[in-house]
């Protein structure tokens, strides 16, 4: 199965991007495939979060799934882009979304 997640869960709900981080780790392991990762709105700061990041990258690694964050959430929030993230817009989660067996959200 190939999985779109949207990342909406801001960086101080742990617990939350650490479930989301366990489902593609789990995804993974049992043969899926994640083909993107959109971070949207407040899920940018979970992005970039210390203690996240890590995370992230290493799933990004293991996934060569696409990391996004969402080009109009960088800008209200201030982000610093660096990889494995990268800018994008809606155009392309609607496009991974199209591409995709499923789309989950994480809030």
């Amino acid at each position: 199965m190939i999985f779109t997640l949207i990342i909406r869960t801001p960086a101080t709900e742990h617990g939350r991007w650490q479930r989301a981080q366990r489902f593609i780790s789990t995804a993974v392991d049992e043969g899926h495939t994640v083909r993107q990762v959109f971070f949207h709105s407040a899920g940018v700061s979970s992005a970039v979060h210390r203690e996240a990041r890590p995370g992230w990258n290493k799933l990004a690694e293991r996934t060569g799934a696409e990391f996004l964050l969402c080009s109009q959430a960088v800008e209200e929030h201030g982000i610093v882009i660096e990889p494995p993230f990268v800018v994008g817009g809606l155009g392309a989660l609607v496009e991974a979304a199209v591409k995709a067996d499923k789309v989950l959200s994480f809030v």
